[in-house]
Order: structure tokens, then C-alpha cells, then sequence
């Protein structure tokens, strides 16, 4: 091989050379990603998993102990006597089609509180509250568990009127409790197998990829060092021969 076809060779071995390192630094790249994907899925796994959801206990003469055990929703709540407020003397509620208070009734059909058509203020046994457009909160039941569970909500306990209205603590409430929420396990562990599945199968897929891409650069290299020791051994003939010359 002439000198200058080898250093022909030698630039394209070069280039190859460099093209392979930059599809193994982007295949590294993209291992990277899918270990952080990884991670994600097993975390939106857990949470899954372990979160918990407001239950509370509702009259019905039906069961055996004369209540039953309903996921926490605005009406069984208010059904049960209690209204969500904040720590500062505020109620939500909720607005009709014409944009009017829906004021909230216990089961036996009693206003939970009162409205002055002056102040717009809500009367809850002797306190006033400010009234707030809780749609936000109370029309979704997930998000206004989530809202009490968090601390952005509290609850008002009307029904306890010896003392006065008290906010009630879930800790020491005897009619809700925390529970385990396992509706959406069966979907999280669906969802969770899926992802993990199709991730396996990109990383294997990739190691592949990376092991045909090495095999190649370890050939093209031995090639490289074997050009190079030609382009070496013809320079140093041709020095040779002038320097005899």
C-alpha cells in the first residue's frame, strides 16, 4: 500500500473511528435515561401502592352496627354534620347553576349554617365565617382528601355544640380514619409491569447495540495501528533512502 493511499486509509479509519465513539456515547446517554425512567416508574409504583384515603362512617340503618364505611365525598360529609373550612374563620361551598350558596343539610335535612343576605356572612353556631367558592376542592373527592390529609383543609364538626364548633382533628376522630386506598392497585401494577417490561426490553436491546459497536471499534482499531505502522515504516524507508543518497 502506497503512502498516500495508506494515508487515505488512515483518515477514514479515523472517522469511522470517531462516528462508532459518538453512537457508544449516546447509546451510554440513553441507558442513562431509561435508568432514570426506571426510577420513576418504581417510584409512581410505590406511591401507588402506599397512599391512603379518607373514609368516614355514614348512618344507615341497614347495617349491623347502624353505619357503614364510605370513602370521604363532600355530601356524605355534610351528611354527617361536618363542613370544610380553613384556620381562619372561612367555609367553602358550593354554588348552583345560577351562582347562588348551595347551603349544605345533615341527614335528618338541617341547615348546616346560615347565610346573612347583608354581610354574606355564614353563621355557624355563634361564630361567622367568610364564605368561599370551594369548587375547586369539594367537587373532586380525591382532591379534597387530599386538601384535608395535607393540611389545606380542616373540618368543622357541627354536630358537637355543647362545646361550641370545633375543627376536627383526624387523629382523634372517631367517625374518619385513614385507610389504605387499593382501588388503583390492580392499574399501578399493570401500568408498572408494562413499563418495566418495555424498558428491559430498550436496555437489552441497546447492550446489543454497544457490544456490536465495540466488537467494530476494536477491529477498526487493530486496522488503524496496523495503517499507521505502515505509514511509519514507509516514512522512515524513504528517509533512509535520501539520507544514503
Amino acid at each position: 500500500m502506497g503512502l498516500s493511499s495508506s494515508q487515505g486509509r488512515l483518515l477514514m479509519l479515523t472517522s469511522r473511528l470517531s462516528d462508532i465513539e459518538l453512537s457508544e456515547i449516546m447509546i451510554s446517554q440513553r441507558q442513562s435515561q431509561l435508568a432514570m425512567q426506571s426510577e420513576k416508574v418504581a417510584s409512581e409504583y410505590n406511591e401507588a401502592m402506599s397512599n391512603y384515603k379518607l373514609t368516614i362512617k355514614v348512618t344507615d340503618d341497614t347495617e349491623e352496627k347502624g353505619y357503614s364505611k364510605q370513602d370521604l365525598t363532600y355530601d356524605n360529609m355534610t351528611q354527617m354534620g361536618y363542613l370544610a373550612t380553613t384556620a381562619k374563620n372561612q367555609v367553602y361551598l358550593k354554588k348552583d347553576d345560577d351562582g347562588n350558596w348551595i347551603i349544605p343539610k345533615d341527614a335528618d335535612g338541617k341547615n348546616l349554617l346560615s347565610i346573612d343576605k347583608t354581610t354574606g356572612l355564614a353563621t355557624i353556631g355563634n361564630e361567622n365565617y367568610e364564605v368561599l367558592d370551594g369548587t375547586k376542592y369539594l367537587s373532586n373527592s380525591q382532591i379534597m382528601q387530599q386538601s384535608i390529609m395535607n393540611g389545606v383543609l380542616f373540618l368543622l364538626d357541627t354536630k358537637n355544640n355543647k362545646d361550641g364548633i370545633s375543627i376536627s382533628s383526624l387523629e382523634s376522630d372517631t367517625e374518619m380514619e385513614y385507610v389504605l386506598d387499593t382501588s388503583d392497585d390492580a392499574e399501578a401494577q399493570s401500568k408498572y409491569n408494562y413499563e418495566t417490561a418495555r424498558i428491559a426490553r430498550q436496555d437489552n436491546q441497546l447492550d446489543l447495540d454497544m457490544k456490536q459497536l465495540e466488537t467494530q471499534h476494536e477491529a477498526i482499531l487493530k486496522e488503524y495501528d496496523s495503517v499507521k505502522e505502515v505509514i511509519s515504516n514507509n516514512v522512515e524507508r524513504t528517509f533512509n533512502l535520501f539520507s544514503n543518497g
